[in-house]
């Protein structure tokens, strides 16, 4: 099999054939048309002569003289020359000419077989090769009181109608190559705007293009949701259809029905893309990312992708969570290693009873901390949390404080203990970073539990945050710090967003109050 033709080629072939075809046609018609219209026309002004000339009346007393030819001749080329007709001829009821343009054919029989019914008293018109050769003429009967006393026959020769009708095909030869080249012109202008408008592509490779795009749409393990300018869904694969409810009608709805809180309309109206954020949909925690489609500077839709929480992100959660508590433990770590030096520095110097003293001291706070939070705290990644804080903070000479009011017996469905810790723990560092250098280095941490929702409060006594950074706190990748990220807040915003809570704080040169809360059923 041969390769097909490129597209701009079939384009251009197609075109010009369909508009050239019908210009030959409109041609064709219009020409067979105009001819007959112009023979038509030539015929009705023979007639209207021929009709007058009987009329006349020196041409009926013309009839009853000695020698009608003489008069009627002159009467003949009178007429002829008013109206250029070809010839102008008056015959007797026999047919003998008493007229002719060639006066060696008066006399004579009028040629052409078609004068019978003019001389039997009708009036036609005929086209018939005379003496002269081929002509339309009309034919008229001319009477004199009430009785036929002869016929005139008004003709035109078809050498004089091609001559007019030549000068009018001059316009059309003329016409026909421009329109011809305009039509090529504007065919192969076409072709390339197709080509342009598909990128240079060839329908093959557009229907390869698109298998393959269907066959990646469905392999993938996310789901993928595309809209239009009008924010109406276009493409949705399997995996996205999951997520939602059996039956769930896709193609032409808008996305907001689908997804209440979608950010897809905001994406094309800023053009910026929104990476890795968590989103409730239909009960299923999924990290989507959304991206605008803009073709050639002007945005033609968006695009979302849907991970769903599965076995890999819980790791990645699990493993963030894990980071604190271990960076936690290590603090704490540090501390009794410290301690051991003390207890081991006194027995070295024989003050055993001081060691008692020191061992029995750190004990008792060691056991009425973790008492403490192993009563009330029934989340142990959360109790490894806050004792490791605990440590760090004395490392770091800052008074932790954790209200004794504190109670956590469950977690909510949408904030398990890994959302937990990545939020606490954030807290209380940035509270570690606010109260550094200070010289009163305090930090209260509240976690309390009702039968509605878990309150958490992060308060420190730094300097708080400065005016001109408040409204950027929760900004992804803003940060005050020397070598912060920007995401802590962002990231703890977001967790609490999907577990359908809020988070506020209060600032000013006294320091800082950051408070959660955390919703048991989503609103």
């Amino acid at each position: 099999m041969g390769k097909p033709l490129p597209l701009r080629v079939r384009v251009f072939i197609i075109t010009a054939i369909s508009s050239l075809i019908p210009l030959i046609l409109a041609v064709s018609i219009l020409h067979f048309s105009f001819i007959d219209s112009f023979e038509q026309q030539i015929a009705n002004q023979a007639m209207d002569i021929a009709t007058l000339a009987a009329q006349r009346e020196d041409v009926k007393a013309a009839y009853f003289f000695e020698t009608p030819a003489k008069d009627l001749q002159t009467i003949a080329e009178e007429i002829r020359r008013n109206t250029h007709a070809a010839f102008v001829v008056f015959m007797d009821r026999d047919g003998n000419r008493h007229s002719h343009p060639n006066k060696e054919l008066i006399g004579l029989p009028f040629t052409g077989g078609d004068e019978g019914p003019a001389l039997l008293g009708k009036s036609y018109t005929s086209k018939a090769v005379g003496i002269s050769g081929p002509s339309i003429r009309a034919f008229a009967p001319i009477y004199k009181d009430h009785q036929q006393i002869g016929a005139v026959a008004v003709g035109y020769f078809e050498p004089g109608i091609s001559l007019t009708l030549s000068k009018i095909y001059k316009i059309f030869y003329m016409v026909i190559p421009v329109s011809f080249f305009l039509v090529l012109f504007f065919s192969i202008l076409l072709a390339n705007n197709i080509k342009n408008l598909i990128f240079g592509m060839e329908p093959l490779e557009i229907a390869t293009l698109l298998k393959e795009r269907d066959c990646m749409l469905q392999s993938v393990k996310e789901g993928i949701i595309a809209i239009d300018q009008n924010c109406e869904v276009t493409v949705v694969n399997q995996v996205a259809q999951n997520l939602f409810p059996p039956g769930t009608e896709f193609i032409g709805r808008h996305i907001s029905e689908l997804i209440p809180d979608s950010q897809l309309p905001l994406v094309m109206n800023t053009q910026q893309p929104l990476a890795d954020e968590q989103l409730l949909i239909n009960g299923n925690i999924v990290l989507t990312n959304r991206h605008p489609l803009v073709i050639k500077k002007k945005v033609m839709g968006a695009i979302a992708t849907f991970r769903p929480l599965t076995e890999v992100s819980h790791i990645a959660e699990e493993l963030t969570g894990v980071r604190k508590i271990v960076e936690a433990l290590r603090a704490r770590t540090h501390e009794f290693l410290n301690k051991l030096h003390v207890i081991s520095g006194l027995i070295q110097l024989e003050a055993y009873d001081e060691a008692k003293n020191y061992i029995s001291t750190v004990t008792l706070k060691e056991q009425s901390l973790v008492s403490f939070l192993m009563v009330n705290i029934q989340c142990s990644a959360v109790v490894g949390l806050l004792t490791g804080k605990a440590s760090e903070a004395q490392e770091k000479q800052i008074n932790l404080e954790i209200d004794l009011e504190s109670q956590l017996l469950a977690l909510p469905e949408y904030f398990d203990e890994h959302a937990m810790i990545v939020v606490l723990g954030n807290l209380i560092e940035n509270a570690f970073d606010s109260v550094t250098h200070q010289p009163k280095s305090l930090i209260r941490v509240l976690i309390k539990q009702s039968p509605q929702d878990i309150f958490i409060e992060v308060i420190d006594s730094g300097t708080g945050i400065p005016l001109e950074y408040r409204h950027r706190v929760f900004e992804a990748g803003f940060t005050s710090k020397e070598h912060g990220q920007g995401f802590g807040l962002p990231n703890c915003k977001n967790r609490i967003d999907v577990a359908g809570g809020t988070i506020t704080f209060d600032t000013n040169d006294q320091g800082t109050t950051f408070r959660v809360l955390i919703p048991y059923k989503l609103p």
